[in-house]
């Protein structure tokens, strides 16, 4: 397979065209190091958003079952086995999902109009 030759890089001189290159290069690592340094803020936040959500969730709990303050990490487990291994829990999880669902589809469905109507509030 041949390549075309470009007439902007046949008019270089050998110093010109290796010049050209070490600045392509740097400007190749400056991206993978943005790139890298990206990545970790979007796990960091990841990872924060896990942690938070994690707690709300915690404290519901807690909020709901108060003495559960008082048990250890074992029984805790224990507890939330057997309200997973429930149908009814199941069931009633599973309506709330759906619920929240409808509502999503619902609101961007309702942000899709607005949109298409030209307003933004």
């Amino acid at each position: 397979m041949s390549r075309a030759k470009n007439p902007k890089y046949e008019s270089m001189s050998l110093e010109e065209l290796r010049a050209n290159m070490e600045k392509s290069k740097k400007e190749l690592e400056h991206a993978i190091h943005n790139k890298n340094i990206l990545e970790q803020r979007k796990r960091i936040v990841e990872r924060k958003e896990r942690s938070h959500r994690l707690i709300v969730k915690g404290a519901e709990f807690e909020k709901a079952f108060p003495l559960s303050r008082d048990l250890e990490q074992e029984e805790v487990q224990d507890v939330m086995e057997q309200l997973q291994n429930s149908s009814y829990n199941k069931s009633i999880v599973r309506q709330v999902y759906i619920a929240a669902l409808h509502k999503e589809q619902q609101q961007i469905a309702e942000a899709v109009e607005r949109a298409e109507k030209g307003d933004d509030s």
